[in-house]
């Protein structure tokens, strides 16, 4: 799978003008990201192949608790539903806290304090530093 993307990401990209390291063309960067991800596709379809403990390859799968990985994809789909209209630091900081929550290590004062934390050094890092614009939301902040 991850060949045939890169196959259909270099093919693409060289139809938008890949150019050279001195003038890159718009398809520079998506064209060697492509030829990357295909050279370690094939890198792990020939280890995958050469491996002869394909049984220890599945009983790695079987611990995962497949429970918590929906709860992470939904919570992320959720944010993403809810970031216009509610905000970032609302939004941000719901979700931290729903992913420390999740994550189950401490005392609920350590999940939102680390929540607080790190939705503020998002923040002061993308809208301070770097002047992304982020969603104000409905609020306003």
């Amino acid at each position: 799978i991850w060949l045939a993307l890169s196959i259909f990401v270099c093919v693409e990209s060289m139809q938008d003008g890949v150019g050279s390291f001195m003038s890159p063309g718009p398809g520079f960067f998506p064209f060697w990201s492509a030829v990357i991800l295909g050279g370690l596709a094939i890198v792990l379809a020939v280890t995958s192949f050469l491996r002869k403990d394909r049984e220890e390859l599945t009983e790695q799968w079987m611990g995962l608790k497949w429970g918590k990985v929906i709860w992470v994809v939904a919570s992320l789909l959720i944010y993403s539903v809810l970031l216009n209209s509610l905000g970032y630091l609302i939004t941000t900081l719901g979700l931290m806290l729903f992913l420390f929550a999740l994550a189950g290590r401490g005392k609920m004062w350590s999940w939102l304090g680390s929540a607080l934390l790190a939705t503020l050094l998002s923040y002061l890092v993308f809208y301070s530093w770097l002047n992304v614009q982020l969603p104000k939301g409905k609020l306003g902040f």
